[in-house]
C-alpha cells in the first residue's frame, strides 16, 4: 500500500494518514494492549486452580513484565533502527503460540516462563503501535485518541470473553481466548504496510539483535526533557494502580463470591467508560493544560482502585468505581502518547522504550510487593497501604509540574 492510496480526509492541521495504515496500527495496539485484560482474568484464576500462595500469585503476575522491563529500550531502539513492522513480526509469532502451552504444562514454574514470553510479545506490540503514532502520525492527539478508543473495544470484549469461556469451558476455553488475542497481534502486524518501515538499514545483521549500551544511555538522557520525565513518572503511577488492579483485585472479587462472568462484567464496564475518556481528549487539551489533565486522570484512577475494600460486596458500588477508573485511564492514555511523541523527536522507539521500562518495572514489582503485603496485613488492608503510597507519589508529581516552567501551559502542556 502506498502512502498516496486510501487517504482519509484529515481535519485542518492534522496529517492525512491512509485508512489502511490507521487500521493496522490501531489493531496492532489493540490486540497487543488488551491481551493483558484477558490475562487479568485468567491468570489469577489459573493460579488459584494450581493452589498458589498469595506471594506466588504475585510472582506469577509480576513475571509477565520481567523481560519487557529489561529489553524495552533495546526493543524501541531496534524499531528506530530496523523498522517497527519487522520487529513486531518476530515477537508476534511468539505471542501466537505461548497461550496454548499453559493448560498443557500446569506447573507453577512453567506459568512463570510462559508469562515472561507472552509479556514481551504483547508489550512490544503495544510499544510498536505507540512508536508508529509518533513516526507516521506526528504525535497527533486525534490519532492517539483513536488508538485509545479502539483499545476500549478490546478492553470491553476481552474480560467478558475470558470470564465466560473460563466458566463454560474451563482452563482450555479461557486460554483459547488468550490464543485468539495472540493471533490477532500477528495478523495485525502482518497487515502493517511495508512503507511504514522507518529504519534505514535493510539487511539484518547479528549485531542488530544485540543490546547496545549507547541505546540505554541515550534513552536515559531523554529523561532530562521535562515533558518526557513527566510522562514517565505519571505512567509509573498509572501502571502501579494497574498493577493493583491486575493482581489481587480479581482475587478480592473472587473472595466475595463473584463468578467469573460477573468479574468480567465489572472489568468490561471500566473499559466501556474508557471510551468517554478517549473521545474527550481532543476538546479537553484545547481548553486545559494537558500536563495537569494527565496528573488528575492518573490520581483518579489510583484512588478508584484504592477504595475497593470500602465497597464490600456491593456489586453496583464496585461497578461504579470500575466505571470511574475506566474513564480516568481512557483519558490518561492518549495524553501520555501525545506528550511523549511530541517530545521524543526522531527517537520515537527509545521514547516509548524508556516509558515501557518504567511501566514494566512497577508492573513486575507491584504484584510481588502486594503479595507480600497481603501476607502481612491481609488482602483488604493491602489496597490501602499500596494505594496510599501511590496517592502520595501522585502529589509529588503534581509538585514537580508546578515547579517546572516548561510544563503546564499550552495544548501540549
Amino acid at each position: 500500500m502506498s502512502g498516496d492510496e486510501d487517504k482519509t480526509q484529515a481535519p485542518e492541521g492534522e496529517i492525512a494518514v491512509p485508512l489502511g495504515t490507521q487500521i493496522a496500527v490501531y489493531a496492532t495496539g489493540t490486540f497487543g494492549n488488551t491481551v493483558n485484560n484477558v490475562v487479568t482474568v485468567l491468570l489469577p484464576l489459573w493460579a488459584i486452580h494450581l493452589n498458589a500462595s498469595p506471594l506466588m500469585i504475585g510472582v506469577i503476575l509480576g513475571s509477565r513484565h520481567l523481560l519487557t522491563m529489561v529489553f524495552s529500550i533495546h526493543g524501541g531502539a531496534m524499531m528506530d533502527r530496523l523498522g517497527t513492522r519487522r520487529v513486531l513480526l518476530w515477537f508476534a509469532a511468539i505471542g501466537a503460540v505461548t497461550p496454548f502451552a499453559f493448560p498443557i504444562m500446569p506447573w507453577l514454574w512453567a506459568v512463570v516462563v510462559l508469562q515472561m514470553l507472552g509479556g514481551i510479545s504483547s508489550s512490544f506490540a503495544w510499544m510498536g503501535a505507540q512508536a508508529l503514532v509518533g513516526q507516521i502520525m506526528r504525535g497527533s492527539p486525534l490519532y492517539a485518541g483513536r488508538l485509545s478508543f479502539t483499545l476500549r473495544i478490546g478492553h470491553l470484549a476481552a474480560p467478558l470473553a475470558a470470564g465466560i469461556s473460563w466458566d463454560v469451558f474451563g482452563p482450555w476455553g479461557g486460554f483459547t481466548v488468550l490464543g485468539i488475542w495472540g493471533l490477532g497481534v500477528l495478523l495485525a502486524s502482518l497487515a502493517l504496510p511495508k512503507p511504514v518501515e522507518t529504519g534505514t538499514r535493510k539487511k539484518l545483521a547479528a549485531a542488530d539483535l544485540m543490546p547496545r549500551l549507547s541505546d540505554y544511555t541515550g534513552a536515559m538522557r531523554m529523561m532530562a526533557v521535562p515533558a518526557i520525565a513527566l510522562v514517565v513518572m505519571a505512567s509509573t503511577m498509572r501502571m502501579s494502580g494497574q498493577g493493583m488492579h491486575g493482581s489481587f483485585y480479581v482475587v478480592y472479587l473472587e473472595g466475595i463470591n463473584l463468578t467469573g462472568t460477573l468479574i468480567g462484567v465489572i472489568l468490561s464496564v471500566g473499559s466501556l467508560t474508557g471510551f468517554v475518556g478517549t473521545v474527550s481528549v481532543v476538546p479537553l487539551v484545547r481548553r486545559f493544560s494537558g500536563h495537569w489533565l494527565l496528573i488528575g486522570a492518573v490520581a483518579g484512577g489510583v484512588l478508584s482502585i484504592t477504595v475497593t475494600p470500602l465497597l464490600g460486596s456491593v456489586f453496583l458500588a464496585l461497578l461504579l468505581m470500575s466505571a470511574v477508573r475506566g474513564g480516568a485511564m481512557g483519558l490518561a492514555q492518549p495524553l501520555m502518547i501525545t506528550i511523549l511523541a511530541r517530545a521524543s523527536g526522531r527517537d520515537q522507539g527509545k521514547g516509548v522504550g524508556i516509558r515501557s521500562t518504567a511501566n514494566r518495572l512497577v508492573s513486575f514489582a507491584v504484584p510481588i510487593i502486594m503479595g507480600a503485603v497481603v501476607e502481612v496485613v491481609g488482602l483488604e488492608n493491602s489496597f490501602f497501604v499500596i494505594g496510599g503510597i501511590l496517592m502520595a507519589l501522585c502529589a509529588a508529581v503534581a509538585a514537580y509540574v508546578h515547579r517546572t516552567p516548561e510544563l503546564g501551559r499550552g495544548p501540549d502542556g
